[in-house]
């Protein structure tokens, strides 16, 4: 078996934050594996080729929603955990600097049943995109 040293846990949501933290705080107390939590979000500013406040008004709610949802997760959580935000229009490429700046050598993710799931899920596609391991966890519809 495989021994991950740092795992990045991409969320989308509290829902699908509390599965993977649960399967990562397995992973941090059977070997050792350091967990930073993190969320990719839009980065507007690219679009945006005029000066419009109603796309960066939107993207700062945003990111500031998200950050609120990480501090939750990790009060939650029963182990030492780093966060990272993630801002970016190329989320592939973005992400994958990431895991190559901080020595990631596990991504997690989560993946919903919905229709066309497997058409249009984001999280399928990091398998293609990364250097290093993906694993998809399955969360139940609620």
């Amino acid at each position: 078996m495989q021994i991950y040293r740092h795992a990045l846990l991409l969320v989308q949501n509290e829902t699908d934050g509390l599965l993977l933290l649960e399967q990562a705080e397995r992973l941090a107390k059977e070997m050792g594996t350091r967990i930073t939590v993190g969320h990719l979000s839009a980065d507007y500013r690219e679009l945006d080729y005029t000066s419009d406040s109603l796309t960066k008004d939107r993207q700062s709610r945003e990111v500031i929603d998200a950050k609120a949802m990480l501090s939750r997760l990790v009060e939650s959580s029963s182990i030492d955990i780093s966060v990272r935000s993630i801002v970016s229009i190329h989320r592939f490429r973005d992400v994958e600097a990431v895991v190559q700046h901080e020595d990631i050598d596990l991504v997690m993710l989560g993946h919903k049943n919905r229709l066309f799931g497997v058409f249009s899920s984001f999280s399928f596609e990091f398998i293609n995109h990364l250097s290093v391991d993906v694993l998809i966890k399955h969360i139940p519809a609620p």
